[in-house]
């Protein structure tokens, strides 16, 4: 049976990947399974942490060290490019994923190994949320519209009227958009997945699809749509895949004014080079 590929970024909190480990682990056919973490901004207590971990349980990991900080994204084009893969003959499934992710459905894997990577080259699993119990996929079911734009733009402007409209609309809800919207079909063509768990077939790689991790963060979700979609790649929502986000756990401590400032620059790249 073919392998497949999970690429996880660790940042400083090893209890967190230590959970994920240990949820994988109890899946079925979990012996298919490489798992590489990438320990971003790498300490002597975290790498040793985590090769007890990788000593203690029965799944195949690899450790990739890094002593600055990769990000998400980043550490997920450090794994590809440190494996080297061969995408034609290499892994049916490539994963990327927040490493405070939970598996509770056993046969997750089964699920998985049975579709055809061809008719699937990115796939949007059900992902529910921590905070709300509700499913974060479709992260976007239409790309961004001109208001939509409009309104980023002016979000954008600066960090404290940034704050008031956003405390304004979550509210209100009276402009909700297109990315808010849900989708009930169970399985359906998206324009964004939800960046926390992307799953990509081999058929995404070796038709054109990467990883661009030009930004440090929040660029994950419209980036991937825009090259699948300039690519002629589909990104489905495949509801009967699921997975547990515990949310912001691997980012709590940021402040508003640090999201304004990563998700802002994130915002400038993707304008520029996508739209």
């Amino acid at each position: 049976m073919n392998k497949t590929l999970i690429i996880t970024v660790n940042y400083k909190n090893t209890v967190v990947t230590k959970n994920f480990v240990h949820s994988l682990e109890k899946l079925d056919h979990s012996d298919t399974v490489e798992l590489v973490i990438v320990d971003s901004a790498s300490t002597p207590e975290t790498k040793k942490s985590l090769q007890i971990l990788q000593q203690q349980t029965a799944l195949e990991i690899r450790l990739i060290a890094s002593e600055k900080n990769t990000y998400y994204w980043g550490g997920v084009t450090l794994a590809l490019r440190t494996l080297d893969i061969d995408f034609a003959n290499g892994p049916s499934w490539i994963i990327a994923c927040n490493n405070d992710i939970l598996f509770k459905q056993k046969d997750f894997l089964t699920k998985l190994i049975a579709l055809d990577p061809s008719k699937y080259p990115v796939i949007a699993p059900t992902i529910y949320s921590s905070a709300t119990g509700k499913n974060l996929n479709p992260y976007m079911a239409k790309p961004i519209g001109t208001l939509e734009k409009i309104y980023l733009s002016l979000f954008y402007i600066n960090h404290i009227s940034a704050y008031l409209i956003h405390r304004c609309r979550k509210l209100s809800k009276l402009f909700s958009r297109t990315f808010l919207k849900s989708v009930t079909a169970t399985s359906n063509k998206i324009y964004a997945p939800h960046g926390a768990f992307m799953i990509f077939s081999k058929h995404y790689f070796t038709n054109g699809g990467w990883i661009d991790d030009n930004y440090k963060l929040y660029g994950e979700e419209i980036t991937v749509a825009e090259i699948a979609k300039r690519n002629n790649l589909s990104i489905i929502f495949n509801s009967a895949i699921e997975v547990y986000h515990q949310v912001h756990s691997s980012t709590a401590a940021h402040s508003w004014k640090r999201w304004f400032k990563d998700s802002k620059e994130a915002y400038k790249y993707y304008k520029k080079e996508y739209f």
